[in-house]
């Protein structure tokens, strides 16, 4: 007999006498999966990136050289490392679509200076300080406003002059185009952003870009097994929104399915009044997806969504279950004819929207990400997937159950349930099974990803269904987020 203890590739009917041991990692494994981030955007024809192969980002100036200066992945990847410098940034370059159109805009100066200065227009949310001089012309004022811009390579446009007027065409064609906002002083005069005396101007904001690009379910259907725990993008088009519910699905195929267990959650920004977000079309209803509502802030929705992508990421390598509000981001706030208020928000909340607040001095604060899941199959109103949190801890949970549960019964022989196991025997019960499920929840306990171990050990189920199949029903509860603490200040006048 070989005895209970089976010693991995030593030959039992050896007789040469020694002693010899095996090395056996199987109940070593710590390991934890890689948290990666991919950013889904455009490129430029110059970039040398290969558009819909997914690369890791080695930093801005990479972006840069890969994407091309001003396109929508580039943008996108600085934008994630002014919150994020340490975490690993992917990216999936799509190319414009063949049929997309470039979004215009444009600024006509209406009148020479009458004194020196500093014009200040904007692209978004940078400042291109223009020097005026007394005397200057419409046209000396235009063709100057397009050689400052040329200090700014960085630009998501391209800008050109024709007398007074100046055009301003996206860099990548198509519909997120017409998210670039164009403005002069945008942060007023007490910034002192002044236009010079007797300058005057009209602004065209951009429109008529068209056609994301429909390569995109391409793209993600060749992101092979990697996972990625956030997918970063621009657009909010329904076509595109609808590609990436489809690959983040629960059903069979999916990211979220059990079959496939990569998981993820999208997110994007969204530019538009408060009407124009609730008018949206209504049926994006799926959890893995979120889009924050940023009004008419001159910073760009992919903007947005890079920094709470990459706020969302940085917390959740801390602990997943923490909520990830009361972050500061860089972006320049809405107008306060634009504001979200607290009833709006709230509103808003209820629509399928993140939030976001500003305090007095301007700085903008991530309040709450949600997903857009908000009806279930039955047509009935659904809270199961409200906050991103959930999904990110819920991905976490999964992941650490199946590296655990493979290191406790990894390679093993499957028996009946109050078989005799001799110590040291690689053989289990699905009875047993279900107890190292309840240890493992036990350790997530700990570190507050989850609750209640007592209420898991008691209600696990774990089922021998035959042909070496264990069905395991985990009743997991999560840990939930403080969102709100609400009191009664009851005073007295002694």
């Amino acid at each position: 007999m070989s005895g209970s203890i089976t010693v991995p590739g030593y030959n039992t009917a050896n007789r040469v006498p020694g002693f010899y041991f095996a090395l056996d990692s199987s109940k070593a494994n710590t390991a934890s999966p890689a948290r990666r981030i991919l950013i889904v955007a455009q490129m430029l024809a110059s970039g040398t990136a290969t558009a819909l192969q997914a690369t890791v980002s080695a930093g801005t100036s990479d972006a840069i050289a890969k994407y091309g200066a001003g396109s929508q992945a580039a943008i996108m990847v600085a934008a994630y490392r002014q919150i994020d410098t340490t975490g690993e940034v992917w990216v999936l370059p799509l190319a414009d679509d063949a049929a997309a159109q470039a979004a215009t805009g444009s600024i006509t100066i209406g009148s020479a200076a009458t004194a020196s200065g500093t014009f200040p227009f904007y692209v978004g949310d940078q400042l291109i300080p223009v020097g005026v001089s007394t005397g200057d012309s419409a046209a000396t004022i235009a063709a100057n406003i397009v050689t400052a811009a040329a200090g700014y390579p960085s630009l998501p446009v391209a800008l050109s002059a024709n007398g007074a007027a100046v055009t301003a065409t996206a860099k990548n064609k198509g519909l997120s185009g017409n998210d670039i906002l164009l403005g002069v002083g945008v942060l007023g005069t007490s910034a002192g952003q002044a236009v010079p005396a007797g300058v005057t101007y009209t602004l065209v904001q951009m429109a008529g870009g068209t056609q994301n690009p429909t390569t995109l379910a391409t793209g993600l259907a060749g992101l092979g097994t990697r996972v990625f725990d956030l997918l970063l993008h621009p657009y909010s088009d329904s076509a595109s929104l609808t590609a990436f519910e489809t690959y983040l699905s629960f059903e069979a195929g999916g990211t979220w399915s059990p079959q496939v267990q990569q998981y993820g959650v999208a997110l994007s920004g969204f530019r538009g009044s408060y009407g124009e977000a609730t008018a949206l079309d209504p049926n994006y209803n799926q959890g893995p997806v979120c889009l924050v509502a940023i009004s008419d802030s001159p910073s760009s929705p992919m903007q947005w969504a890079a920094w709470y992508g990459a706020a969302a990421a940085s917390t959740m390598r801390t602990n997943p279950a923490l909520p990830i509000t009361a972050i500061a981001i860089p972006a320049l706030p809405p107008t306060d004819a634009g504001a979200f208020g607290p009833a709006i928000r709230e509103s808003l909340l209820y629509d399928g929207f993140s939030t976001f607040t500003v305090d007095d001095s301007g700085t903008v604060y991530i309040e709450r990400i949600i997903t857009t899941y908000q009806i279930n199959a039955e047509g009935v109103a659904d809270d199961s997937y409200l906050d991103i949190e959930t999904l990110l801890t819920a991905e976490v949970c999964l992941q650490d159950m199946r590296i655990q549960l493979a290191s406790l019964f990894g390679g093993y022989i499957l028996l009946a349930d109050g078989s005799k196991i001799g110590a040291g025997q690689k053989a289990t019960t699905a009875q047993l099974v279900g107890k190292g499920c309840a240890a493992v929840y036990r350790q997530q306990a700990t570190e507050l990803w989850v609750q209640n171990p007592d209420d898991f050990a008691s209600g696990v189920q774990a089922v021998n269904a035959g042909k070496g199949v264990v069905n395991l029903l985990m009743p997991y509860q999560f840990a939930n987020q403080l969102w709100i603490i609400a009191g009664v200040c009851q005073f007295t006048k002694p």
